[in-house]
This record gives C-alpha cells, structure tokens and sequence, in this order.
C-alpha cells in the first residue's frame, strides 16, 4: 500500500523540516496545497510557476527524500458567483498549471458551490429534495 499525507497537517514546519518529519513517519509521498482556502505553507504555486530555478531546488528536497508529490491540493469553490470565487478559479488553474511543470498527475479539487438562481452571490448547495418545497425545483434545473 502506497501512503500520502496532506502537508497542511504540518503547516507549523519549514518545508525541508515537513518532509523530514514526513519520512520519519515511514511516508514517501505528499499533497501539497498548492491553490484554493488550504494553508499552501509549503507551496508557494506563484513563485515556483514565475521560476524555474526555485521549482527544481523545490523538488531536489523531494528527492533527496525519496519523497515525491502523490498530488497538488486545490480545495476552493471556483463557481462562487462572487470575486472570491474568481481569485479560487484563477488559483485553481495556477495549480494546474504547476502540476504540469512538476509532472504531477493527480490534482485534488472540489467542485464547488453555483449560484442558485440568477443574479445570486451566495453559494446554493441542493440538500432537500427538488419536489417540495416549490423553490427548489427551478433552483435544481438552473443549477
């Protein structure tokens, strides 16, 4: 069995102290959080995207390790119809993009929450049933 942790649980570390404490666990992969609300204390996705020389010192810690990336976290809400919801679309494509550059081929993602009418700015998630009450029909079929 392959094991991976999320490096936010380490968010107090330096980067190079999180992946020691990593492999002193017996782990030899990470999530990094690289986009959207989590703490992206060890991935900084706008400087190693604007820098290819940080990228490869940040991935030779990695491998010094024998540790490497089971995947980029990007957990937020990109259809929020708001501006925050915006800033987590740009961030998740930013993470996307880093993916790519580093070879990591798993990105953790949510869908999000859409609006649930036209011209709302909160987030609408459908819980109850669509057939009562009236509203949430019309609400289902827009979303």
């Amino acid at each position: 069995m392959k094991l991976a942790i999320c490096t936010d649980v380490f968010a107090d570390l330096s980067y190079t102290d999180m992946l020691d404490k990593v492999k002193s666990l017996g782990i030899d992969a990470v999530e990094m959080t690289a986009g959207g609300w989590g703490a992206r204390k060890h991935c900084n996705t706008a400087e190693l995207l604007a820098d290819a020389d940080k990228r490869r010192a940040f991935m030779d810690e990695l491998h010094k390790r024998g540790t490497r990336i089971s995947a980029l976290n990007t957990s937020c809400n990109p259809t929020w119809p708001s501006e925050t919801g915006e800033e987590y679309k740009k961030s998740m494509y930013d993470c996307a993009t880093l993916a790519g550059l580093l070879g990591v081929k798993k990105i953790v993602a949510m869908a999000g929450l859409p609006a649930g009418a036209p011209g709302d700015t909160t987030p609408n998630w459908i819980t109850s049933t669509v057939s009562w009450p009236d509203f949430m029909a019309p609400a289902y079929e827009y979303q």
